[in-house]
């Protein structure tokens, strides 16, 4: 013999169906927000000449690669820069980048520390990067510093380069 399945008293159920609805009342009468805070947190780098660093190089033209896709640039050709960014991965805890400077290249290896951080609801989340190494080589680089190792969405500076005042060709 099958026992009946219990009821709910008529108000009980009244009770559970109100709740059930009211659940899904705020998500219903949200708006849809738009994102307008900046979701991408680049590396931006700048370039000065070596014996001056209070005023930015302008470097005529170059090409950035990543050492996993040598032949596909992360940006077409740039000119005129004087400051460049470049998106670190996501994924990894490192990155490299090779920057070809009319033909002469240096790679820069850079090393850091990733944390997921909310910008809000609308916008979701993002990451955040500590540089804590980096590594260069000096074919047409003089020299490199971190001027500010906390990569978020400020749009500080965080790595200065120093390039000399003539083109690879003119050396």
């Amino acid at each position: 013999m099958q026992t009946p399945a219990p009821r709910f008293p008529h108000g009980r159920q009244w009770m559970i169906i109100t709740l059930a609805a009211l659940l899904f009342v705020p998500v219903a009468c949200q708006e849809d927000e738009v994102c307008e805070e900046v979701t991408a947190n680049d590396l931006r780098i700048g370039f000065y000449p070596f014996d001056n660093d209070e005023w930015w190089a302008t470097i005529d033209s170059l090409l950035v690669f990543t050492l996993e896709k040598p032949d596909t640039p992360v940006h077409d050709t740039l000119y005129q820069v004087s400051i460049l960014e470049l998106p670190l991965n996501t994924n990894a805890d490192s990155c490299s980048f090779i920057i070809d400077f009319f033909e002469t290249r240096d790679t820069l290896w850079l090393e850091y520390q990733r944390e997921t951080h909310l910008i809000s609801v609308e916008c979701g989340f993002t990451m955040f990067f500590t540089l804590t190494n980096i590594e260069f080589t000096e074919n047409y680089i003089e020299g490199l510093v971190i001027e500010e190792p906390y990569v978020t969405n400020s749009l500080d500076e965080h790595i200065t380069i120093f390039v000399p005042d003539t083109l690879p060709g003119d050396l």
